[in-house]
């Protein structure tokens, strides 16, 4: 079934102008498919018709019930409830401006006076302007009360995915690919083009439908060879923009450092981050596992790094936001040769307990990792020496 709905999910894109290499079978754990009610759609004074009912649906979360869906956002179930963890949600921006073109509604009114919304037209737009673009987004995920459900729960109306859910209809599909337990890839199909998808998941029935389907010949250092591979061609794409976003910026002072910026934050704040956590889960200085809490720290500075340096996950580090803050300022260091931590002098023992710095930490490094924390180590302690 995996292999099928993958097929499904590829056509559909490429009738987007999404090329189909993007979404390789390979790089994720499976797929989840959620046939869409009214109670999962934002719309902001919208009234959907559900059945005889309809209601102004306002929405900030996705609940998924069944076990089988529950266990594909949670690795393990457990009795209690459990605290929001946040997860990170890539889109293709075709998806969205491609839902966006079709999304106009006309109202319609029954004997009763009950409304209900439609599509103007299954008609569907031209093929949309080809743009490999992938956007970042962001949502939590956390048990719902009873224990009997996952709540997708959306943070604020600025992200992607709140973008998303807002071109929603009743009986759309929302499809959620696994890269890990803290990583996926979003689409949304619209009801007019799921009639193939439904009968291959068995949707077609009532409202609120869950199906998932996981891939049976997942590899974990095949899949993450994938990802670092899609990396790549992410940041080649962003240094072919420099050029046209140095124009944009040629009348600041701030030109070369504002393109920086943005290629920066592309880059060490989405996809690296997710390879260091795809590689260690937790900050590598204490057991700090809250995903919002994490950064990834280029051990060799990335204005220095070539652009294979700064996607490899031997040129990083995965630490909390106080430890990042530390080392970032180069108030913490290893000695690369042996890995012993070192701390700057200007941090007394007061201030070692209240960061929870240990002068016993031994950081565990590769041959390559060694020879960037030289480079930062120098830093360290030439800093240390004045």
């Amino acid at each position: 079934m995996y292999k099928k709905i993958i097929k499904e999910l590829n056509q559909f894109l490429n009738s987007i102008n999404v090329p189909m290499a993007l979404l390789n079978p390979d790089a994720f754990q499976g797929v989840f498919v959620k046939k869409l009610s009214n109670q999962n759609i934002i719309k902001e004074k919208r009234k959907i018709k559900a059945g005889e009912a309809s209601s102004t649906v306002k929405q900030t979360h996705i609940d998924i019930t069944g076990q089988e869906a529950m266990l594909f956002f949670f690795e393990e179930l457990e009795e209690s409830t459990s605290p929001p963890q946040r997860i990170d949600i890539d889109l293709y921006d075709n998806n969205l401006r491609y839902l966006c073109e079709i999304n106009t509604a006309i109202c319609h009114v029954d004997k009763n006076g009950n409304k209900s919304y439609k599509r103007e037209s299954a008609q569907f737009p031209p093929h949309i302007t080809t743009r490999d673009l992938i956007l970042y987004s962001s949502a939590y995920k956390k048990y719902g009360h009873t224990g009997s459900q996952v709540q997708i729960n959306i943070p604020d109306s600025e992200e992607p995915f709140t973008t998303l859910q807002r071109y929603a209809f009743q009986d759309d599909a929302l499809v959620m690919l696994k890269y890990d337990y803290l990583h996926y890839m979003a689409l949304l199909i619209p009801s007019e083009l799921c009639d193939d998808l439904y009968s291959i998941t068995n949707t077609h029935g009532n409202q609120n439908v869950n199906c998932t389907a996981l891939n049976s010949s997942y590899n974990y250092t095949k899949a993450l060879r994938i990802q670092k591979e899609f990396v790549a061609r992410e940041v080649s794409v962003d240094e072919n923009n420099i050029a046209s976003l140095q124009e944009t910026l040629l009348q600041s002072s701030q030109s070369g450092t504002d393109v920086e910026r943005i290629v920066k934050a592309r880059v060490s704040q989405g996809s690296f981050r997710r390879l260091l956590i795809l590689k260690h889960r937790q900050c590598r200085l204490c057991n700090i596992k809250t995903t919002s809490a994490l950064r990834a720290s280029h051990i060799k500075e990335w204005s220095r790094s070539s652009r294979k340096e700064r996607i490899d996950a031997d040129n990083g580090l995965l630490l909390c936001a106080n430890h990042d803050s530390l080392f970032d300022r180069h108030l913490i260091s290893f000695e690369p040769n042996t890995g012993d931590i070192c701390i700057s002098t200007s941090i007394d023992n007061d201030q070692k307990a209240a960061l929870n710095l240990s002068d016993s930490y031994n950081l565990a490094m590769s041959d390559r990792m060694k020879s960037y924390m030289e480079i930062h180590y120098k830093i360290f302690t030439d800093k240390e020496n004045i």
